[in-house]
């Protein structure tokens, strides 16, 4: 009895003891951590991290009619992690030494832009004093008419942050200090997903002794279907695949503007096909990528210079998403 007596008076000794330490703790709430207290200067690239690379994409198509294409303009902050004690200098490069490592890692063969192509908005940027974000921009970007000087099919453009001013308790980052700009270039005679109101010419109207073959055994309908005088008879193949449809249209013919054919529904559409002409169905031209408007069934070709030629060779690479086939009702081209 004595003994169970003990123990309850420790027990409640125990209790009082710890609930002395939990109000002490409330009282005066005080954490020790080993954290960084330098602030790190270094570029936010959100988004544009791919594989522990951080690039912005531009794409030039070269064509006859000149060089077109999105804006090349890369726009960018420096940020600090902690805010800055004083006003912050930070100072960058183009560091094309980077390159060799880039390519490694991602499997490309980019190359340095010439000098002379880029023009950059600013020679440092600003962080204020108490900021974490700069002031001001470093704007980066390739003129339309500098766009020509980029003929090789693909650039990377390293930019570095190399060092800051001596501003109290700041660095650089030493595993976020560089950004990659890529601009991958391409030759190309067609637009890019042109509509009926951007063709030219006249829709062609004899298509007589006009044929067609296909690297792929046909699941339905048969390919003079294209050729006929509306869009109730097709072909497909299902599943969708990679294939190579090419047109034969008896005769050469001069001054092909463009392309025409049609897809049953927007159900079926296309979105990319490499584009060949040929006037003796052995040696092909390749005139480019063509990426298609998907608004209707009818999809379109245009070209930027009009070709001759007898056949032409569809190499579809794409359709939509979740088709069940590849189908084609009708063929045709402008003149």
């Amino acid at each position: 009895m004595k003994s169970s007596i003990t123990f309850i008076k420790r027990y409640a000794l125990g209790l009082i003891a710890a609930a002395c330490v939990f109000n002490a703790c409330k009282k005066d709430e005080t954490f020790d951590f080993n954290g960084d207290a330098t602030s790190r200067v270094y570029f936010n690239i959100g988004s544009y991290t791919v594989k522990n690379y951080d690039s912005f994409n531009f794409l030039i198509r070269h064509t006859p009619a000149g060089s077109v294409g999105e804006e090349i303009k890369a726009v960018v902050k420096a940020r600090a992690t902690l805010e800055t004690e004083e006003n912050t200098k930070v100072s960058y490069t183009i560091d094309n030494t980077l390159i060799e490592g880039y390519n490694a890692a991602k499997g490309t063969n980019y190359v340095a832009v010439p000098a002379g192509i880029l023009e950059l908005s600013v020679a440092q940027l600003n962080i204020p004093q108490g900021a974490l974000i700069s002031s001001d921009s470093l704007t980066i970007t390739v003129p339309q008419a500098k766009m020509t000087g980029l003929t090789a099919p693909g650039y990377v453009v390293p930019v570095k942050i190399t060092s800051v001013n001596e501003a109290k308790n700041v660095a650089v980052s030493s595993n976020a200090n560089t950004i990659y700009l890529v601009i991958k270039t391409v030759q190309t005679n067609v637009y890019d997903a042109p509509t009926v109101t951007d063709v030219a010419g006249t829709l062609n109207t004899v298509r007589t002794g006009w044929t067609a073959t296909l690297d792929a055994t046909l699941t339905s309908g048969s390919l003079p279907n294209m050729f006929d005088a509306g869009t109730n008879t097709s072909w497909y193949i299902n599943p969708p695949k990679n294939v190579n449809l090419v047109v034969n249209m008896n005769a050469a013919i001069n001054g092909i503007k463009g392309i025409r054919f049609h897809t049953s529904t927007t159900t079926y559409y296309l979105t990319t096909a490499n584009v060949f002409t040929s006037m003796d169905g052995i040696t092909w031209t390749p005139q480019g990528l063509a990426n298609f408007s998907i608004v209707n069934a009818y999809q379109y070709v245009k070209f930027y210079s009009p070709v001759n030629a007898r056949y032409i060779k569809l190499e579809v690479t794409g359709w939509r998403t979740g088709s069940t086939r590849i189908m084609f009702t009708d063929f045709n081209i402008y003149i």
